[in-house]
């Protein structure tokens, strides 16, 4: 992620992010699933300002306004988690500009609240260490660790068990939000957990290698499946993505969707992939491109 001065306060811009392997182990003791994953955060941002305010009022605003800014809003409890952390003192105005498509699997809300705690640390003068802000990201949800230590990480546990990995070169991809989200939980409820889960080894080397051809030939979530017995629609979208495979080295949703992906053999071709799909009308295209280990310094 981003962070600089913004006037009095501070700008963060918080990237999405895509599932380039997802394996789904079990149900926990604590209801959650333990996954196996790897993440690569990409160059689609979203925009928040902070600002202290005086009354130690946490507000945020947003210009989505379908989407909640209360207590269930992970920025809020993050900011909020934080100000008790800190002895409850402190108080923040936060406006959020949304770009991320909510329920789309790109992490946008965990994003968000990554960007919060780091942004509130420096903003509030806290000085936390590293370890402390990865422990209360990991309480906030699983996927939020990972934004502090992008671009490129195996996650396990909730997602919160962060081990960074490099990308020798940029990666180039073109998504697809088709006109609908899913929700976290219920694509989890569909899943079906495999008696003897996928090896990460392959596409962790592939990436390693910079091996694009291998890499898209790795491809894989486990809630795919679940996400397209929910909605069948992601099924053609993949199979449009599938039937580029001159353009895309590989297709695969990401996370719990509603997104879906294709790998660009290289920027050209993820461009081209793009004007197809826009002109086929499946939804929200967007090409975009990994984040370097520079852009996603905090």
């Amino acid at each position: 992620m981003n962070i600089r001065p913004f006037g009095e306060g501070v700008e963060v811009l918080a990237p999405a992010k895509l599932n380039l392997f997802l394996e789904v182990h079990g149900r926990r003791s604590d209801g959650y699933h333990e996954i196996e994953t790897l993440m690569v955060a990409v160059d689609l941002y979203d925009r928040l300002t902070f600002e202290n305010d005086p009354s130690g009022e946490i507000a945020l605003r947003c210009d989505d306004p379908p989407l909640a800014v209360g207590d269930m809003n992970l920025v809020v409890q993050a900011a909020k988690r934080l100000r008790a952390e800190a002895g409850g003192l402190h108080g923040a105005r936060i406006v959020l500009e949304k770009k991320i498509p909510t329920e789309a699997g790109l992490g946008g809300g965990s994003s968000d609240a990554a960007a919060t705690l780091v942004a509130l640390d420096r903003l509030w003068n806290l000085g936390l260490p590293s370890r402390r802000l990865d422990e209360l990201a990991g309480e906030i949800g699983g996927d939020v660790a990972f934004f502090r230590h992008g671009p490129a990480a195996v996650c396990r546990g909730r997602g919160e068990r962060v081990e960074p990995v490099s990308i020798p070169s940029p990666l180039h991809f073109v998504l697809v939000r088709p006109p609908f989200g899913l929700g976290t939980a219920l694509v989890y409820r569909q899943v079906v957990v495999p008696d003897r889960p996928r090896p990460l080894g392959a596409i962790l080397g592939a990436l390693g290698k910079g091996d694009v051809e291998q890499l898209g030939l790795g491809l894989f979530n486990r809630l795919q499946a679940a996400a397209e017995s929910l909605r069948p629609e992601l099924a053609r979208v993949r199979d449009v993505l599938t039937g580029l495979g001159p353009l895309l080295g590989g297709a695969l949703l990401s996370g719990s969707g509603s997104t879906l992906f294709g790998l660009g053999r290289d920027q050209q071709a993820a461009r081209h992939a793009a004007n197809i799909l826009e002109s086929l009308g499946l939804g929200w295209v967007r090409v975009v491109t990994s984040c370097s280990k520079a852009e996603n310094a905090s």
